[in-house]
């Protein structure tokens, strides 16, 4: 880290935007399945564009988790407390560190959640700290923001140590029980590795932005002027304010549904519940329907390049899948590991498939029947297995457009702007995340 802003600004001149960067990966994707599969041109070309469609239930959910997440944020009462929060911040140092952990905690809990919490406080901190004249760079803070969210298969959102803790799930069959998540999310050693990621996010971040010159930054025009949204919602003040009753009663009603789905699932979050439970709360917040559907038509603007491009990484994902290209290479590497090797193996091949499969849910019914089947054979932990492949596909999401797109929807941000800073941070913490998995294995 001598000359990291050599390093960025040459980042910052190469990256393409994330929707450039899906068709590089649909092309690499589709070339090497050509080369390492028998499959025909034509079967890969009818296998792509059917899998086109395979996200659109989650690529809306994700499109509408933006949109509510921006409204919420957007109306007065939310506005008044990211304001009171990012105040707390007196000093560069401790911006950064308030959105990593922020980011972090709420990862832990429900994994979109961390990203789009650390654009909002990311974005109101820089408004803070521009009037204030406090030297944060916004690109390293919403980028400190995105390397919180590293830690997101280690807490309650992890999706590959839910999954094998549930009956039915990919590697049931192959074990013959379940993992319970004493073995995986409640061990010493996860509880251990997120401590020291999340420590090697923050003395990164502060690091980079000592060799960082405080101008060399980009801010979006409009949090340049402390006028602007203040504008827009004195405007909305005149359209239909006789409608607050129905937007209270219509939130209620929403909050009344989430509130029986916890009474009746206990504490179980998924992408649904957090839409409904955001929606809701918009709605008591707004001056109006008029006044909601205002910021929700604005929401939606920012969460367009998700409907876009979410589609062309289920088309990859799609020929990883169906050529048999990513099995055939998770199980190459499955039969040369060892009991030593087969942990920080399963780690760095879940990261190398998770740029191409960005799900974890996907990755695991791919990847986890072969390397549990080598963990029986080769006497490894299974939660120890299963958590090294979690741990590889939280840990290139550092550097997958397909995650960056809600943060970069929120702060006003370019793919360019942050991943410089995102590519430093998952080199930094590949390291506690393999240290990790060694030392369990011991």
């Amino acid at each position: 880290m001598s000359n990291p802003s050599g390093i960025i600004h040459f980042i910052e001149q190469r990256v393409p935007e994330p929707l450039t960067f899906a068709l590089y990966l649909t092309m690499t994707m589709a070339g090497l399945t050509l080369i390492f599969t028998p499959i025909e041109p034509s079967s890969l070309l009818l296998e792509w564009g059917n899998s086109l469609s395979a996200l659109l239930a989650f690529t809306m959910q994700m499109a509408l988790i933006i949109t509510v997440a921006y409204v919420l944020a957007h109306t007065g009462p939310m506005q008044g407390i990211l304001v009171k929060l990012s105040l707390l911040a007196k000093s560069p140092s401790q911006a950064y560190v308030m959105v990593i952990i922020t980011s972090a905690l709420f990862s832990l809990l429900s994994w979109p959640l961390g990203p789009i919490v650390a654009g909002l406080l990311s974005r109101e901190i820089t408004k803070q700290a521009v009037r204030s004249r406090i030297n944060i760079n916004y690109p390293l803070l919403a980028a400190g923001g995105f390397g919180g969210f590293v830690v997101w298969e280690m807490g309650y959102s992890s999706s590959i140590a839910l999954a094998v803790a549930t009956a039915g799930n990919p590697t049931h069959d192959v074990i013959g029980r379940l993992i319970p998540v004493q073995e995986t999310l409640l061990t010493w050693w996860n509880l251990l590795s997120i401590a020291t990621t999340l420590c090697i996010v923050i003395v990164t971040v502060l690091l980079l932005h000592r060799r960082i010159a405080a101008n060399d930054t980009y801010v979006p025009s409009d949090m340049l002027s402390p006028l602007t949204e203040k504008t827009s919602e004195q405007a909305l003040d005149l359209t239909n304010v006789g409608t607050r009753f129905l937007s209270v009663t219509t939130g209620l009603l929403v909050l009344a549904y989430v509130a029986t789905w916890f009474s009746t699932n206990g504490v179980s979050l998924n992408l649904n519940v957090v839409n409904w439970t955001f929606l809701g709360i918009g709605l008591l917040l707004a001056r109006s329907l008029s006044h909601y559907s205002q910021l929700f038509s604005d929401g939606a603007r920012v969460a367009a390049p998700t409907l876009l491009q979410y589609p062309l990484y289920a088309g990859i994902m799609g020929m990883a899948i169906q050529s048999g290209l990513a099995e055939q290479f998770t199980h190459f590497l499955t039969e040369i590991s060892s009991k030593a090797m087969l942990p920080i193996i399963g780690f760095f091949s879940a990261g190398v498939i998770n740029i191409f499969i960005p799900s974890g849910g996907a990755q695991w019914a791919l990847q986890g029947p072969s390397f549990i089947a080598a963990a029986q054979t080769l006497d490894v932990d299974l939660g120890l297995t299963t958590m090294a492949v979690a741990y590889g596909d939280q840990w290139t999401n550092l550097i997958q457009p397909f995650t960056a797109i809600p943060i970069l929807a929120l702060t006003g941000l370019r793919l360019r702007h942050i991943y410089g800073y995102a590519l430093i941070l998952c080199a930094t913490t590949s390291l506690p995340l393999v240290a990790g998995l060694a030392l369990a294995n011991l």
